[in-house]
């Protein structure tokens, strides 16, 4: 999960423009920016349960955030007045089930934000393990937390200098474990660590890619940019199709390396891998510098990601499909009733998924994210189905079966989930139903 600007997670609706001014090349850094975040600090964490062939986990990830890019691309030229997911939901399947993806996207805001707080934690565990047990980390998540609150209250400047600042130096770190760290790979670590639980090949790709999947959402982004992008037909497509590729390039072999330079069960434990594997490699020092990149890189995203979700709320409510509790009020720079919701929603859940290992709940906390939004690329993609026929026969049989792919991948995808983060989320889902009933009958 990247940072609001540049994030895991589904982006705000899309910036028009009168004429496009981003080609291919700013698109594609569009595209791959949305995408690298925060949330590799800690994948390779959770994919360590399941071993190094969770690397087949990441090529199923790739090839569904590949599909459902495709859908976007379609949608960005049969529906060119919608404004953002939601919109692009309604223009096909009505304002049900628009209201359903605005609620999806808000919920996956939050809840995909309190693994970065875990992120936080892991890091000043590994600088500090007095900290680093269960209870401490819990009680240093909820500080990030209320911390990035604090600093989304000060005001959107605050937040956006803090990214700027914590952008480059917390992504170094990935970077460098991706290129420079393969002089450091032991082949047969990682083929020790290949599937330490004896797990089918179904068993073991289906859940890593469902984690894996956690990097790469925010995949319509490239639908997104379409207004300021020239020749948006031709680039927008391309730029999904080499952005998602460089990402997940640069994630595999990030992941791969850690792998053979760390045994799984020593990195399914550790609470800031890639400071575990710099320690490895070149001493305590390089591995207190990355915890320290890593800590730096997720504080700064967590906030970030709490102003974006607190906005998502107050604009919601501003266009009638959120309670009036979170309208914009008369002279307010930042909505304070939405950001100690936000605040409070997400150290509720960080209290009810403290796991004994970090890797164990950040995997939870990401899958919950995950499901939501690929509700959502379900639902975009039916949208899509419905709106095909206005399209030439050839290019309308191509972008159903855009469709019927990327439904099929979503659903693939789903069905890996455990029982409780399903449950989850159709509670969630319960909720936004009765919030649309709620809000036609005012």
């Amino acid at each position: 999960m990247a940072a609001a600007e540049t994030s895991d997670l589904p982006l705000p609706p899309r910036v028009a423009a009168h004429h496009g001014s981003v080609g291919l090349f700013g698109a594609t850094a569009l595209v791959a920016g949305s995408m690298v975040g925060s949330g590799i600090y800690v994948l390779p964490a959770s994919l360590a349960a399941v071993g190094s062939i969770s690397i087949l986990g990441w090529i199923a990830a790739t090839a569904a955030a590949l599909t459902v890019a495709g859908v976007f691309a379609w949608l960005a030229g049969v529906a060119p007045q919608a404004k953002g997911l939601p919109a692009y939901v309604e223009a096909g399947l009505g304002p049900f089930f628009g209201v359903q993806t605005a609620a999806a996207y808000w919920a996956s805001c939050w809840i995909g934000s309190v693994p970065i707080a875990v992120a936080v934690a892991g890091a000043i565990g590994y600088l500090a393990p007095s900290v680093a047990a269960a209870g401490p980390r819990l009680f240093l998540t909820l500080a990030a937390i209320w911390l990035s609150v604090t600093a989304a209250w000060v005001g959107p400047r605050a937040v956006a200098r803090v990214e700027g600042l914590t952008l480059a130096v917390g992504l170094a770190p990935v970077g460098i474990a991706a290129t420079l760290g393969w002089f450091a790979f032991h082949p047969a670590v990682f083929l020790a660590s290949w599937n330490p639980q004896g797990l089918s090949l179904p068993a073991a790709v289906g859940p890593s890619a469902l984690n894996a999947f956690f990097a790469f959402l925010g995949v319509e982004c490239a639908a997104a940019t379409a207004g300021v992008v020239r020749n948006p037909a031709r680039n927008v497509p391309r730029a999904s199709l080499i952005g998602i590729g460089v990402v997940a390039i640069l994630y595999v072999s990030a992941c791969s390396v850690l792998m053979g330079i760390v045994p799984a069960a020593s990195l399914a434990k550790s609470a800031a891998p890639f400071a575990q594997a710099g320690q490895a490699t070149l001493g305590l020092g390089l591995g207190g510098a990355i915890a320290v990149c890593a800590l730096l890189r997720a504080q700064g995203c967590l906030t970030g990601w709490t102003l974006v979700a607190s906005e998502t709320s107050r604009s919601g409510a501003d266009a009638g499909v959120f309670p009036s509790l979170f309208r914009t009020r008369a002279g307010e720079r930042v909505s304070l009733i939405n950001l100690l919701t936000i605040g409070g929603l997400m150290s509720t859940l960080a209290v009810a998924t403290a796991s004994p290992t970090l890797g164990q709940q950040f995997a939870v906390l990401a899958n919950m994210a995950v499901l939501l939004s690929l509700y959502s690329y379900i639902l975009a993609s039916g949208s899509l189905l419905r709106l095909s026929g206005t399209l030439t026969p050839g290019r309308r049989w191509g972008a159903r079966l855009t469709a019927v792919v990327a439904i099929c991948a979503s659903v693939a995808l789903i069905a890996s989930a455990k029982p409780i983060e399903l449950a989850f989320c159709m509670g969630a889902m319960a909720a936004a139903a009765l919030l649309y009933r709620s809000l036609r009958r005012r």
